[in-house]
């Protein structure tokens, strides 16, 4: 409601006379009682909004707590919870335990399972590696210990902190060391000649070595009885003095300025000499590194199974050197950009008879050597071919039942330029009828194998246009994604992919 106003009272604005004067303080004189008034109200008013607001705070509070009584970390015990906090910390998280321990007492509780505490990342060049180790180490218990070490060149705390590691050797189950040299990883190896009865895994990393490779000392490891795999990253293939009864071997050679880039077939033999139970060899090496073959000496791996090298096309001189009479699996990749051929192959193929997966990537095979290879696998059920130059001519070795490889079920075909559809269809055709028939062919990027191929194929067994899921070495790569060619097909043929009895089921996309 609008208050009156003075001005309209008054005899006149501009020549106010003695009663305009008394009408306007009278006037400002109730104004202001009036402003007392509503203070005074608005006070009371305040008052009623602080309560509703503090009624309003009780109630969030009760609402917070109410949640907290039903969140998910209270409902899932807390054995999950330590579980979900141990697989953070060893996918590499190593602060897991520390950080979920702040976050709430479901949390903080599950933190108190000892094995979440297995993971210890120490380096020994930053902070204060002894508390932390200290710290982890009165969580751990009697839980496993899976130790990573990262030791700088000066590195005055790796004494102390080796010092307090090694009054609980005894719950080792792996250890990670990273080093700048070979002499040094010695010097931290001999320190470990305490009982070490379940340590399984040894990593280490040396950033570079000498030409002749110092010898490192590795009869510490003696005590390591259950040791069973080695995983190791320097310039050059280890040297080292005493046998092991390593099963596993993950071997990368990282080239440096300080060293020539060369694998010698005397250290090679040398190392694997000391390897009589090995039964998995990985070798990964930069395109920089050169084969020596200084040495004529061949060295006989009895139980190995599985053999994978990423090498330069040089490295594959060390097959020469290997006699592997147990070989299921070979797989041999070059990264080179330039077509590699190889005529080391055949010459290890005559002690692996018993060959069952056969992976070439970027390796080609001389096309009057190709028939041999096939004349001593009679035992290969996959045969994985990357930028090959097979031509139908070679695969109809294969053919029917007086073909070659006549356990070959799985064929993976990719890049290859020479190869048609055609033969591929003749390939599977040619082996329906025998006791082990084509189970699956897969045709990636290959020039010549048509749409019509494809179909004919799906009509005779699984035909894959896409890469594996699992151990395919192109899915980081990226090069056999193949996206558009396989929604080409979607959209030509979707509702025939979907339909169960229909032959195009058996196409992979």
């Amino acid at each position: 409601m609008a208050l009156p106003l003075v001005v309209d009272q008054m005899s006149s604005y501009r020549n106010p006379t003695e009663d305009d004067i008394r009408l306007a303080r009278h006037a400002i004189a109730q104004d202001e009682e009036a402003i007392r008034a509503l203070d005074a109200e608005i006070r009371m008013v305040m008052v009623q909004l602080e309560q509703l607001r503090l009624r309003k705070r009780q109630h969030l509070e009760n609402i917070h707590q109410s949640r907290s009584l039903i969140t998910l970390a209270r409902r899932i015990p807390s054995e999950l919870l330590a579980a979900i906090v141990e697989i953070s910390a060893a996918s590499g998280w190593t602060r897991a335990p520390l950080v979920a321990s702040q976050v709430c007492s479901a949390w903080r509780k599950a933190t108190e399972h000892p094995r979440v505490w297995s993971y210890l990342y120490v380096d020994c060049g930053v902070g204060d590696p002894l508390a932390k180790t200290r710290l982890w180490l009165s969580k751990v218990l009697h839980a496993p210990l899976h130790i990573t070490l990262e030791v700088p060149t000066d590195a005055p705390t790796i004494d102390v902190v080796l010092s307090a590691l090694l009054r609980y050797c005894t719950q080792w189950s792996s250890l990670a060391i990273r080093t700048q040299d070979s002499v040094q990883l010695s010097s931290i190896l001999s320190r470990m000649r305490r009982p070490l009865p379940h340590l399984t895994q040894l990593d280490y990393v040396a950033g570079w070595d000498t030409r002749a490779g110092d010898l490192i000392d590795f009869s510490a490891l003696h005590n390591a009885t259950a040791l069973c795999r080695l995983d190791i990253e320097q310039p050059n293939p280890p040297h080292w003095n005493v046998p092991f009864n390593v099963t596993t071997l993950h071997l990368k050679l990282t080239a440096t300025r300080l060293n020539l880039s060369s694998v010698t077939a005397s250290r090679w033999t040398g190392m694997l000499e000391n390897l009589p139970r090995l039964r998995h060899l990985t070798l990964v090496g930069s395109m920089d590194y050169r084969y020596e073959a200084d040495t004529a000496r061949v060295v006989e791996l009895p139980r190995l199974e599985s053999l994978i090298f990423t090498v330069s096309p040089d490295v594959l001189g060390v097959l020469d050197n290997m006699r592997v009479p147990a070989l299921r699996k070979l797989r041999l990749r070059c990264n080179d950009a330039q077509h590699t051929s190889t005529s080391v192959l055949p010459r290890l193929l005559e002690s692996a008879s018993q060959l069952q997966l056969l992976e070439l990537y970027n390796v080609d095979i001389p096309r009057e050597e190709l028939q041999r290879c096939f004349t001593l696998l009679p035992h290969l059920g996959d045969l994985r071919l990357h930028d090959s130059d097979i031509t139908d001519d070679e695969l109809q070795l294969l053919h029917g039942s007086d073909g070659l490889c006549p356990s070959l079920t799985r064929l993976d075909v990719r890049w290859c330029v020479h190869l048609t559809g055609t033969a591929l269809v003749n390939l599977v055709r040619s082996r329906v009828h025998m006791e082990k028939s084509m189970e699956e062919v897969t045709a990636i990027n290959c020039l010549h194998v048509k749409e019509k191929d494809v179909l004919a194929l799906a009509e005779l067994t699984t035909c894959r246009l896409m890469m594996r899921n699992m151990d395919d070495y192109c899915r980081d790569g990226g090069c056999c994604l193949n996206e558009r060619y396989r929604q080409r097909m979607r959209l030509r043929h979707g509702i025939a992919l979907g339909e169960r009895n229909s032959p195009l089921s058996r196409i992979i996309l």
